[in-house]
This record gives structure tokens, sequence and C-alpha cells, in this order.
């Protein structure tokens, strides 16, 4: 079954392929991912907190129409999640609402424009090994993030039996192993090392990942990322294959620390990949698993890709940077991206409708920054005009403009090569119309 984001879907047939949706409609996405035995993924709030409420709002919502009993009408509307999802042994695909085949080109794009992943080669295999393609996206990303902190390294209790004790005398083991005296002294010792059940783990999963083209691939993307990869290797000399399972078990419990916050999101990732096989199947009927994408971070930080090179500052709510004050060290807000020097202020904007509280958070940041152009960024099937209001009240005084532009998203939907082309072509558009005032 194949869906399409931010979508209303309505039928009185086949009901029962929409009420498979059932037991994951109208329920939260923090409580889908707080359910025991769901291997459902959905990034980036399995890994973090949840930003602007997402965690309360619907993976989907449904409503039904009964008569004596017996359903005769399913509205099933989906929103700004995408990626793939099975339950009860079926499978669903959830395309963006730009997708016009079984490939969605946009959603490769934007993962690979946020990622900074560069491949041109798409996979055109079963929906099982798409989920694994897109796990494997985020790998290098996590790696990097989390290299960037240091080594992992913690506290490891080590046996010797050698004539240079430096640790407590283990005298059982002494005396078994040392009589008659051969010079050398049984001892333990507690010392930090690098290679641990953290680091192995990694370890264990470049190597799983590095045996697919695609994984291959992505570990050799970069000069930062073969950088990464060699690093862990370095530091893991104790590496077995053989000890997969093990190490498996004993990452069941996720690192929580403060120096290495960004390896807690690496770890989980890491444990996806391993277990991946085993979720393919070796689910339970009643179990939810998949990888889901919420749709409008990645707009966001696709264009982050584009506008921060145009000088535009883009605050992070989960990092507590860029923010602005709506009073003296009070009311802290985050625009999506804004720049001082011309006044610019861009929200970017997945959904199909511009709300009221939409233009009035703008006008709110336009009033705080003293801004002049405020700008809602849409994707677009096609090229349309712009539109385009002057502003009253202190907007009059600047000449102040409050519009909404329609990003082109290419219709490609047979040669990907071509498809990075158009967005290329949008790109060019977006950055010389953001030099000027006006677009």
């Amino acid at each position: 079954m194949i869906l399409r984001d931010n979508t209303k879907y309505s039928s009185v047939e086949n009901l029962e392929e929409y009420l498979l949706f059932n037991n994951i409609a109208n329920r939260k996405i923090s409580e889908l991912l707080g359910d025991n035995g769901n291997d459902l993924l959905i990034y980036p709030h399995s890994f973090s907190q949840c930003e602007d409420e997402m965690g309360s709002q619907y993976l989907f919502s449904l409503q039904t129409n009964w008569k004596e009993n017996k359903c005769i009408k399913v509205i099933l509307e989906t929103g700004n999640m995408v990626g793939f999802i099975g339950m009860k042994g079926q499978s669903v695909s959830i395309h963006s609402r730009f997708s016009r085949n079984e490939e969605d080109f946009f959603l490769h794009y934007m993962l690979q424009k946020s990622l900074c992943v560069n491949v041109v080669n798409l996979s055109h295999g079963t929906t099982n090994e798409q989920i694994f393609d897109f796990l494997l996206y985020l790998f290098p990303k996590f790696l990097k993030e989390a290299l960037a902190q240091g080594i992992y390294k913690e506290y490891q209790r080590n046996e010797y039996n050698d004539a240079n004790v430096r640790g407590t005398i283990d005298i059982n083991r002494h005396l078994k192993t040392n009589l008659p005296f051969n010079g050398r002294v049984a001892y333990r010792t507690r010392e930090f090392s690098y290679d641990n059940h953290v680091t192995e783990l990694i370890r264990h999963t470049i190597d799983y990942v590095g045996k697919s083209l695609f994984g291959k691939m992505l570990l050799e993307n970069d000069a930062e990322t073969r950088a990464s990869v060699a690093q862990i290797i370095s530091v893991t000399p104790s590496y077995s294959r053989q000890e997969r399972e093990k190490v498996i078990t004993s990452n069941s419990r996720i690192v929580n620390h403060p120096y290495y916050s960004r390896y807690m999101p690496l770890q989980k990732l890491c444990l996806r990949i391993l277990r991946h096989e085993k979720i393919k199947y070796g689910v339970k009927e009643d179990n939810i698993y998949g990888i889901l994408f919420d749709v409008s971070y990645l707009w966001e930080e696709y264009l982050a890709s584009i506008l921060t090179k145009q000088g535009f500052k883009h605050p992070n709510n989960k990092k507590g940077t860029g923010r602005i004050y709506l009073a003296k060290h009070k009311y802290p807000r985050y625009p999506d991206f804004y720049r001082e020097e011309d006044s610019f202020i861009i929200d970017a904007k997945y959904k199909r409708e511009i709300n009221r509280d939409d233009i009035h958070q703008m006008i709110t940041y336009m009033y705080r920054l003293k801004g002049t152009n405020g700008t809602f960024i849409q994707p677009s099937d096609g090229i349309r005009q712009k539109e385009s209001y002057e502003l009253l009240g202190y907007g009059t005084e600047y000449n102040s403009i409050l519009q909404t532009y329609f990003y082109p998203i290419s219709q490609i939907t047979n040669d990907y090569r071509q498809f990075i082309a158009d967005m290329m072509l949008s790109e060019n558009m977006l950055k010389n119309t953001t030099l000027t005032r006006s677009f």
C-alpha cells in the first residue's frame, strides 16, 4: 500500500486496508515510540526530544463511519511522516506528496542534502531493503557527530599476570597460576579504555554496513567519514566478528553520559542496523516496525544547506543557539532563518496551507527584528508566482512585505541524475532571489 504525506484518503471500498491503521491512528507519536516490543524508528524524534511539540501530534488520523455494526466508510489523513512501516504482516510506504512513482526521489534528495551524503545511484529493491538503506543514510552523520566529542572511553576491569604489578593482587588466581613462584604476580586493574562495548558495537556496525554496495559508498563518501571509520578501527584491536551477538547484548543499556551525549543516538542506530534481519523476519504480528522521517524537519534542514551559505542564521532550539528574546532575558524564540544585515526573515513551511498562527508568528519575528521582508518558503509541484502583501502598522514606515515563495520540486520520475539537475536549478533560483529584498 502506498500513501503520500499531508493527504486525505476517503474510501468505501477495500476498508480492510485502511483499518490496518487502527492500532496506530489517532495516537501521539510519543506513545508509539514508547511502546514495548515495537521497532518503529522516527527520525529525528527517536534520537532526541521531540521539537515543536511534534511528539504530541498524531502519526495518522482515522475516522470511521459505522452502520449496523459494519464499517461503511473510512477517512484516513496522513501528516508530515514519510518512509516505511510494517504492521499485522502488511507493509505500507508513505511517500512525499511530490513523488509520482515507487521511488521517492525528493525524500532521497532531502536526506542526502541534510545528511551531507552524495549518492546518485538509488536501489530499486524490496521495501525491507529500502528500510535498511534509509537506516544506513543516518550512520555517517551520527558517527561524525559522536566522534566530535572524542572517542568514547570507560573504565574496564582487566586481569594481568606479570612482574609489573599496578593493581589489586588476585590471591586465588596467583596461587593457582604462579606456584611454584615464577616471578609473575596475578592482579586486577580498573583503567580507562577506548576498546569497550560501545566502540566495539560501532566497529561491528561498520563491518556490517560495509558489506553492502550502498553502505560501502556511504562509508567512503568523504574524507571525514573515512577518517572516522579509521579511528574506530584503530581503537578496537580486540574486535571479533564471532562476538557480534555478545556485543549487541552488552549494549542493551543505552549510554547516558553528559560528556558523550551524541553517542546515545549512534548507539541506538547501530543496534537497529545490526538487528535489521531480526526486525524483518522475527517480528510478531502485533508489533510495529519500520522507519519514518519527519519530512517537515528534513525540509527545514534542506533549506538550511542553501540559506546558511547566503548569510542566514539558523537557530537551533535543541542546542539553544541563535535564539532571540521578545523581552529582556525572557520569552526566547527561534525563527527558522534570519539575516540581520537586510532584515530578512524566512520560515520553512512544508505543509500545504499556511494558517493564521503561522502569519502571527512571522509578524512577531518581524516586529522583534525590525524585519522588512518576511517570507514563507513552501515546496510546490510546479512554478508558481509568489504571493506578496504589504504590511500595515509599523510596516508602512519601512515598506515591509509578507510573502510566500513557492519552491519548485522537480517532477522527473525515472532519472535521478536529471532530478538532481532540476533541483539545482531551483536552488540557484532561490540563491539569486534571496540576495534581493523582494525575491
